[in-house]
C-alpha cells in the first residue's frame, strides 16, 4: 500500500529534505546526501543491476558538478542535488530504472555537464531518448515562462490558451515517463524556491499551478497534484496561506483527538461485523480547502471534510458493506453522497464519499479498496509493471507482464472518454478532494496529436496540423491576415511563405493592404498551404472577383506561364483542351486557373498529352534506318516526320523544344532535319528563304531521356545561393548539365543553367518553385531569339 506524508500541508519546509542524512560519500555544498543508505532503501523494489547502474549515474554526476565546481567561475552546478531529488520523488511513484537513471542525469545534460552522446553510450538509447524529450518540453516550459502574455491566461484562466499550453507541452513526447521525469523537476523546483526572488517565486508558482498540478491530477498523481499545489499556493498566496494554516492549527489537538475517536468507533464497527479494514484520518490539503471555500462561498467551519476518514478494505463489495456500517453509526447527511465505484472520475479516481454527522460534527468518510488507494495516489504509475526478474515481482508473485509503457496519448484519450461519460452527471455533492466547480479543465479537448503548436507575436498559442506553413498560420489567425500576407518572420528571422511551422516557434506575419493572394498560392506541388481551411478561404476569396477581372487575371496568368516556358501564346489554343477539364470554353480554363479547379500543372500536362497521337488515330511508322545515329535520336526524341524514312533528327539549339511544344522540322544541307519550335524566329528566317525544306513533325510518345532546355534565374546574391537553387533542382529528379553564374556590380547574379526534363509539365513546376527560394527575382526558360 502507498504512504504518503499525510501531514505535508502543515511540514512544507521540512518536506524538502527527506534525503538528507548523515554523512556519506557524496557531498554537494553543505548537504550530504547518504546515497548509499537511499540505494539501499531502493534495493528492495529494484534488481541488483537497476541498483547497480543508479550507482553509475549518480557518481557520474557528482564527479561532474565536482570538477565544475572547480573550473567554473561561476555559481557551482546543482546537478546532483537536483538528480537525485528528483529520482527520489520518482520512487515514490514506482517508474522503472530507466526512468530514475534519466532523472538523475537529466540536470546534468541540462548544464552541458555530461553530453547526450555519452548517456547513449554509457547508459543505451532508451535513456538517452528519455532525457532528449524532457530536454524538448523543459525548453517548451522555458518559453511559456518568459512570455509575459501568458500571464494574463494564468491569472485569468483562460481555457482557451491554457489548453493550447498543455498541448504544446505534450506534443514533444508519446511517452508518459518524459511527463513524470518534468513533473518531478517542477517539484523539486518549487521546493527550492525559498531563497528566490519574488518575481521568480510567483512565475514559477504560478506556472506549477496552473500546468503542472493540473496535469499531475489528469494522470491521477494525487501525491505530486497535493504538494504542488500547497508550496505554489503558499507562495503566489502567503497571507491566505498562513491564514488557513493557522485556522487547521489552531484546534488540531481537539480535531486529533475527535478523529482517533472516530476512527476507534469504525474499526470496531466493522470488525463487528466481519470487515477486515484500514481507518485512518485524513488531513486536507491547504489549497484544496481554499478552493472550495472559494468557489462554494463557504466559512472554514462550514466545509464538511476538515475533518474526515480514509476506510481500506479488500474488496468491491465490502466497499458497500463498510458504507452501510458507517450510515447505520452515525447519521448521513442528505446529499452528501458520491460513487466513484459506479462512475469513476475522468482520471480513473475510484472510490465512496460519504458524509455523516458524528458526535453533532460534520465528518467526511472516503471508502475504496487497497488497488483503488494505490491508483488514486500513483494515477498512471500504478499501471507500470516491473520488468520480468526484479526482486519485487517475484517477491509479490505479481503476474508479470511484458514492459510495454502507456503512451501519455493513451491516457489522455481515455481521460476524455471518461469525462464524455461524466458530462451532465455531476451529483450536488463533490466535496473530494480534488474537485472544484470553478476547476478549469484544460486537458478536456485533445483532438488529433498530429499538430503543432506555435505562439504567436502577441504570445498567444496557436495548434495547426503538422507541417502547416506560415501562411496557413496566417489564415488561422484571420482571413483577411491571409489574403494580405507578404511576408513573415519565424522567431525573427525571414522565412519563405512555404516554410514548415514547428512546435514552439513565434510567429508574425506582415500584411499590406494592397496585396492580394497569388494563384500560386493554391498550386500543391508549391507547397504555400497545408490546411483545408486556408485552401478553402483562397478559394472562396478567387471566386469573389468578378467573371472580366478573373478572366483578365487568368490570362496574364498563363501568358505569364508561357512566357516563362518560352511558349508563343498564339501556339495554344485553350478551346481545345475544354473537354478534358469537363468546361465549355477555353475562357472558363482561364477563370479556373483564378479559382484554383484548374492549375497551371494539370493544364501543361494536357498539352503534353493533346501533342500526341491519339490511340484511335493511325500513327506515321518510320521504317528501321541504316543510320544508327539517327534511329537513336528518333527514339530518345520520339519525334515522327512526315514523309521522310532513314532520317537524322536533331533538335534545334536556337529554341531547344520540349515535349509537348509545337514542332516543325528542317531539313539541312548536312545533319538531316531539325527540329524547332513551330514559333521560332529562326525556324520562320528558314522558311522565308526556302519553303521547300520544311517538313511536318511531331511528337509521337513521351521521351525515354530528358531533353535539353537553358534557363535562366535573376536573383539576389547571397551564401548558400547556388546550394540552394540546386538542392531545388535535383529534388524533382532534374539533371544540371552546366552552370554559369555572373555577379554584378549591385548584387544581383545571372544564372544560366542547361538542364535536361521531360516536358513541359516538369519545366512549368521547376521554374514556379524556384521563385519561390529567398531573393529570387525571376526564373525562366531561355530560348535565342525569342524573348
Amino acid at each position: 500500500m502507498v504512504r504518503i506524508r499525510e501531514d505535508l500541508p502543515l511540514r512544507m519546509d521540512e518536506a524538502s529534505r527527506a534525503l538528507v542524512s548523515g554523512a556519506g560519500p557524496a557531498v554537494y555544498g553543505e548537504v550530504e546526501l547518504d546515497i548509499e543508505g537511499w540505494l539501499k532503501r531502493l534495493s528492495k523494489q529494484l534488481s541488483k543491476s537497476a541498483i547497480r547502474q543508479l550507482h553509475q549515474a549518480c557518481e557520474l554526476v557528482a564527479s561532474r558538478a565536482f570538477n565544475a565546481a572547480h573550473t567554473r567561475i561561476e555559481q557551482r552546478s546543482n546537478a546532483y542535488h537536483a538528480g537525485v531529488g528528483m529520482a527520489d520523488i520518482l520512487t515514490h511513484l514506482r517508474v522503472d530504472e530507466e526512468t530514475l537513471v534519466a532523472a538523475v542525469l537529466f540536470r546534468s545534460v541540462r548544464e552541458n555537464l555530461i553530453t547526450l552522446e555519452e548517456v547513449g553510450t554509457v547508459f543505451g538509447p532508451d535513456i538517452q531518448a528519455l532525457i532528449r524529450s524532457t530536454l524538448a518540453m523543459g525548453g517548451l516550459s522555458e518559453l511559456i515562462e518568459r512570455n509575459r502574455r501568458l500571464e494574463d491566461h494564468f491569472e485569468n484562466n483562460q481555457r482557451e490558451h491554457l489548453s493550447g499550453i498543455y498541448k504544446m507541452l505534450i506534443s514533444v513526447t508519446e511517452d508518459v515517463r518524459v511527463v513524470l521525469i518534468k513533473l518531478a523537476e517542477r517539484t523539486f523546483a518549487v521546493r527550492e524556491l525559498a531563497n528566490a526572488s519574488r518575481e521568480r517565486q510567483e512565475r514559477v508558482a504560478r506556472e506549477i499551478l496552473t500546468i503542472y498540478a493540473p496535469l499531475a491530477h489528469r494522470l491521477g498523481i494525487a501525491q505530486l497534484k497535493w504538494e504542488l499545489e500547497d508550496i505554489a499556493f503558499r507562495f503566489l498566496s502567503p497571507e491566505r496561506y498562513k491564514e488557513i494554516a493557522t485556522l487547521l492549527s489552531e484546534k488540531r489537538l481537539e480535531r486529533e483527538q475527535y478523529i482517533q475517536n472516530m476512527t476507534k468507533r469504525l474499526q470496531d464497527a466493522l470488525a463487528e461485523q466481519g470487515i477486515k479494514a484500514e481507518v485512518t484520518g485524513r488531513v486536507k490539503h491547504i489549497y484544496s480547502i481554499y478552493r472550495k471555500m472559494k468557489s462554494k462561498q463557504l466559512s472554514f467551519d462550514q466545509l464538511y471534510d476538515i475533518r474526515a476518514l480514509r476506510v481500506l478494505v479488500d474488496s468491491v463489495p465490502e466497499c458497500y458493506h463498510a458504507l452501510g456500517v458507517a450510515h447505520q453509526l452515525w447519521r448521513h447527511i442528505p446529499d452528501q453522497f458520491d460513487d466513484y465505484i459506479t462512475n469513476p472520475k475522468a482520471n480513473g479516481y475510484r472510490s465512496l464519499h460519504t458524509a455523516v454527522l458524528a458526535e453533532n460534527k460534520s465528518l467526511e468518510v472516503q471508502i475504496r479498496t487497497m488497488d483503488m488507494h494505490n491508483e488514486a495516489e500513483l494515477g498512471v504509475c500504478a499501471h507500470f509493471n516491473y520488468k520480468e526478474g526484479t526482486k519485487a515481482g517475484k517477491k509479490n508473485g505479481d503476474i508479470v507482464f511484458d514492459h510495454k509503457l502507456h503512451s501519455l496519448r493513451s491516457v489522455l484519450e481515455n481521460y476524455q472518454e471518461n469525462k464524455n461519460k461524466q458530462d451532465g452527471k455531476k451529483s450536488k455533492n463533490q466535496d473530494d478532494p480534488d474537485f472544484d466547480e470553478g476547476e478549469i479543465d484544460p486537458l478536456n479537448d485533445w483532438g488529433e496529436f498530429e499538430k503543432i503548436y506555435v505562439f504567436s507575436r502577441d504570445g498567444d498559442i496557436k495548434e495547426l496540423p503538422k507541417d502547416a506553413t506560415v501562411l496557413d498560420f496566417a489564415y488561422h489567425v484571420h482571413t483577411q491576415v491571409g489574403n494580405h500576407c507578404y511576408a513573415a518572420r519565424v522567431n525573427q528571422r525571414f522565412v519563405p511563405l512555404t516554410y514548415k511551422l514547428k512546435t514552439g516557434e513565434q510567429v508574425e506575419i506582415l500584411t499590406k493592404k494592397d496585396r492580394d493572394p497569388s494563384r500560386d498560392w493554391l498550386v500543391n506541388s508549391l507547397g504555400y498551404i497545408k490546411t483545408a481551411h486556408a485552401r478553402d478561404k483562397l478559394r472562396y476569396w478567387f471566386r469573389q472577383q468578378d467573371r472580366s477581372k478573373n478572366l483578365e487575371i487568368g490570362r496574364e496568368t498563363l501568358v505569364k506561364e508561357l512566357a516563362r516556358l518560352a511558349i508563343h501564346p498564339k501556339s495554344i489554343d485553350l478551346a481545345d483542351y475544354a473537354k478534358a477539364f469537363n468546361v465549355k470554353s477555353g475562357d472558363d480554363i482561364l477563370i479556373g486557373l483564378v479559382t484554383g479547379d484548374i492549375s497551371l500543372h494539370q493544364l501543361m500536362n494536357q498539352i503534353n498529352k493533346q501533342m500526341q497521337p491519339d490511340e484511335d488515330t493511325p500513327e506515321l511508322v518510320l521504317k528501321p534506318t541504316l543510320n544508327a545515329r539517327a534511329s537513336r535520336t528518333l527514339s530518345q526524341h520520339g519525334i515522327l516526320i512526315d514523309g521522310l524514312d532513314n532520317v537524322e533528327l536533331h533538335v534545334a539549339q536556337c529554341c531547344q523544344p520540349v515535349h509537348g511544344e509545337p514542332i516543325a522540322g528542317y531539313i539541312t544541307q548536312h545533319r538531316g532535319v531539325s527540329i524547332h519550335n513551330l514559333n521560332c524566329p529562326e525556324y520562320g528566317r528558314l522558311i522565308v528563304q526556302d519553303a521547300d525544306r520544311a517538313v511536318e513533325a511531331g511528337w509521337e510518345m513521351q521521351p525515354t531521356s530528358g531533353q535539353v532546355v537553358q534557363i535562366v534565374i535573376e536573383a539576389y546574391d547571397r551564401r548558400g545561393l547556388l546550394k540552394d537553387l540546386t538542392a531545388v533542382i535535383f529534388s524533382d529528379q532534374i539533371n544540371i548539365q552546366q552552370v554559369n553564374t555572373i555577379t554584378e556590380s549591385n548584387g544581383i547574379a545571372n544564372m544560366k543553367l542547361q538542364i535536361e526534363v521531360k516536358g513541359l509539365a516538369q519545366l512549368s513546376r521547376l521554374l514556379a518553385r524556384l521563385e519561390q527560394q529567398p531573393g529570387i527575382m525571376s526564373a525562366r526558360r531561355l530560348v535565342v531569339g525569342m524573348k
